[in-house]
């Protein structure tokens, strides 16, 4: 049983245009989930966490809005993706996230477009299973390979070809493909947001488990980092 406490006016004034977008994004995506239903889950979500909301009210307003939002979306989208899974009669636990550091490991062997790599591939990761338990790592390699020509515009492609795919190194990918970045460490993360892209295109990032206390910037920064 989950613990919630009352929620302040203070609160509820400085955080209900937050809730009201939010809920309002994801009841868009999710059709079959009704927006009220998700304005109360995430408002529960305050409730249950009063640690963390004291916590972020007392820093700047700068700091504080994208920790709540990032928490506000993952609530909203684990609430969307179970209601989902209900209404469509299969079990949440069923579903499959494609992982930044799974597409990264792909890649090579999917823009080869040489088959024979994707089988080594999937022949060296021990216990691995495909999205539908069924061992077809061609599955995932068309996937990866749709979200890549689809999600992406040419540049990002570049960017994630030449340094997640061929592996040149994050110099060389900025003296090549820099252009107006002003580090090698800029354009690096050019091409990590461009797999964040991906991502989201395969159905973004799973829900996590959002206990009561604060969580790490590195922790959390993965959670819907494309929105705000």
């Amino acid at each position: 049983m989950v613990m919630t406490v009352p929620i302040n006016e203070i609160v509820y004034e400085k955080y209900a245009p937050m809730v009201k977008r939010i809920a309002a994004q994801y009841a868009n995506r999710y059709r079959m989930v009704d927006v009220e239903d998700v304005r109360q889950e995430l408002w529960l979500w305050f409730a249950s966490h009063p640690n963390k909301t004291n916590e972020w009210l007392q820093k700047d307003v700068k700091d504080a809005d994208p920790l709540f939002a990032r928490s506000l979306r993952n609530a909203a989208h684990d609430y969307c993706v179970k209601e989902k899974a209900n209404v469509e009669g299969y079990n949440a636990e069923d579903n499959f996230w494609y992982t930044k550091d799974f597409i990264k490991l792909m890649l090579p062997a999917t823009l080869s477009d040489d088959w024979k790599r994707v089988e080594v591939f999937a022949s060296e990761v021990k216990g691995s299973k495909s999205p539908a338990e069924s061992g077809d790592w061609m599955a995932y390699s068309a996937d990866i390979k749709k979200a890549y020509k689809y999600a992406l515009s040419d540049k990002e492609k570049a960017l994630v070809l030449m340094f997640y795919a061929n592996d040149v190194d994050a110099d060389t990918l900025h003296k090549e493909l820099g252009e107006e970045r002003p580090s090698a460490k800029a354009t690096q993360m050019a091409a990590n947001r461009a797999i964040n892209k991906m991502v989201n295109y395969l159905g973004g990032f799973a829900p996590r488990k959002d206990n009561d206390y604060e969580i790490k910037d590195e922790d959390e920064k993965e959670i819907h980092d494309d929105e705000d």
